[in-house]
């Protein structure tokens, strides 16, 4: 057994209806773990009694704040008042947990995390959900550039395709060594 490293957090990414149930709004790979192992991780942050952040996407209906998110693949997602935007209920927040929402991939761009994360003394991030190729790798990037220590939990983030989801990781991996965790390994870090 390991011990967690004192200020961390559990940043949960995008673990919401269009992204991990059956949606053409997002591509999503096949055989993805994301689903069997988010569950588990967040149970051993409440656990250990270290902040879980749940993250969601959100977008007016009016789809004023989608920017430059439409010119790729993307389809009109994550839409305020749908059940597309509603938390997966494997995973969704409980009493006390933060929920941050953003407008963009990354967790930090135009939001409060940043403050929230200072405010908490919080140093070094888990980061897990979706799409390990979008939301996860720009969260990470700019946690990177804010100094934060972060590690993506491999096998609880799903990207949009197998080739996407395996550079993303690499790229991280390439950020700050050693950030590639499992979830065996995070459940076996100890408080």
């Amino acid at each position: 057994m390991t011990q967690i490293p004192e200020h961390s957090a559990l940043l949960v990414i995008d673990i919401q209806n269009d992204f991990v149930t059956v949606s053409d709004a997002i591509p999503i790979m096949e055989g993805g773990t994301c689903m069997l192992n988010s569950p588990k991780v967040i149970g051993h942050f409440r656990k250990l009694g270290l902040p879980v952040i749940q993250i969601r996407e959100l977008h007016r209906a009016d789809h004023s704040d989608f920017g430059r998110e439409l010119d790729g693949v993307e389809k009109v997602h994550c839409l305020e008042g749908t059940p597309a935007e509603e938390f997966h209920p494997l995973t969704a927040p409980i009493e006390g947990e933060y929920i941050i929402t953003k407008r963009r991939y990354s967790a930090f761009f135009a939001t409060d995390l940043d403050l929230l994360l200072r405010c908490l003394g919080v140093k070094r991030l888990y980061l897990i959900g979706g799409m390990t190729d979008i939301c996860v790798r720009f969260t990470a990037v700019d946690a990177h550039q804010h100094d934060y220590h972060f590690h993506v939990v491999s096998d609880a983030v799903i990207g949009t395709s197998r080739q996407a989801h395996n550079m993303a990781l690499l790229n991280m991996e390439y950020l700050q060594t050693g950030a590639n965790m499992t979830t065996e390994e995070v459940l076996a870090l100890t408080r």
